[in-house]
């Protein structure tokens, strides 16, 4: 490993009306050289935050989603090393010690951040969620962010050095704090994540569609054991999975919302399968179901003796 003295690092934030969550994010990167803040014409004040506590701010007009200006906003930095990140997350004092350390090395390109993701004010406990891999710091001279939504810089494995998973070298994400934004990431990012899928993907397909939903939800609801966290941690997985099907729905309609002879078979035949434990489960019931059905029986038999006999039992044959 070969290094120098420690380059400056120049953070670059995307935001758009989220002052409450900058006034906890930008003290989080007071040590960093400069912060550059692309503002997307917000209007509750979140440019006079930035200034406030020292960002430069750039002001720009609105777009869906952050990956369509992460290039943008950072040629308006002044250094080669880019800390890029979101308005919802905090760089923790130990990460930030890391980053300053790393940015010497001369033999990377690119650093690898574990991403913390905090939901609803709860922290995950399986490491898929409290451990995330994140790339988001790099030499601009040599990365460039893709625009293709949630997709991070291809960047060559042995130039990328990956922080270390620990709690005191994370980046904290507090992802979904309410309902509401849970709403807004699904209404900004489904449709342009779609709309990517369509116009530089590989054609819909009902097989490729239940291969990727299958392998989501056994990631968030097996993989991650979101049972071990409670409520919340049920929320989390849902959450996530609903966003994966609406990308896949808006994949669907703004591919035509196309209807196969070929995706039917393959979604029947997915379906057959769920009625294997259906049929199981019938199988099982029926003893209980017969045994049920037979005590019926003989009630409706009793109660039409007594009807013949009178009603009250009386004159029926003894036993």
């Amino acid at each position: 490993m070969t290094t120098h003295a420690s380059p400056a690092i120049s953070v670059c934030i995307v935001c758009r009306n989220e002052a409450d969550k900058l006034a906890v994010c930008l003290p989080s990167v007071a040590w960093a050289d400069e912060v550059v803040l692309m503002d997307l014409s917000s209007e509750d004040g979140s440019a006079a935050i930035a200034v406030r506590f020292g960002a430069r701010v750039v002001h720009r007009a609105p777009v869906p989603v952050v990956e369509k200006v992460r290039n943008e906003v950072a040629a308006y930095a002044r250094n080669d090393w880019i800390l890029a990140i979101d308005p919802d997350e905090r760089v923790s004092p130990g990460l930030a010690a890391e980053l300053a350390r790393v940015a010497g090395r001369i033999d990377i390109d690119a650093v690898m951040i574990p991403r913390r993701n905090v939901d609803f004010g709860f922290e995950p406990s399986h490491w898929m969620h409290r451990f995330e891999p994140q790339l988001r710091m790099y030499r601009r001279s040599t990365v460039r962010f893709p625009e293709e939504p949630n997709a991070p810089p291809s960047v060559p494995v042995d130039r990328v050095y990956r922080v270390p998973p620990r709690d005191d070298l994370a980046l904290v994400h507090d992802r979904n704090r309410n309902v509401a934004e849970v709403l807004d990431r699904v209404l900004r990012y489904a449709p342009a994540q779609g709309q990517w899928m369509a116009e530089h993907g590989p054609p819909f397909t009902a097989r490729r569609m239940l291969s990727v939903l299958g392998g989501a939800a056994y990631h968030q609801f097996l993989l991650a054991r979101p049972w071990r966290d409670g409520v919340p941690g049920i929320f989390r997985a849902a959450v996530l999975m609903a966003f994966k099907t609406y990308v896949w729905l808006a994949f669907w309609q703004l591919s035509g919302s196309p209807r196969t002879a070929a995706d039917d078979r393959c979604v029947r035949h997915i379906g057959a399968l769920f009625e294997i434990p259906r049929f199981a489960l019938r199988t099982l019931r029926a003893p209980w179901w017969l045994a049920r059905r037979a005590r019926a029986l003989s009630g409706r038999c009793f109660s039409m003796q007594r009807s013949v006999h009178g009603g009250s039992g009386r004159g029926l044959p003894r036993a």
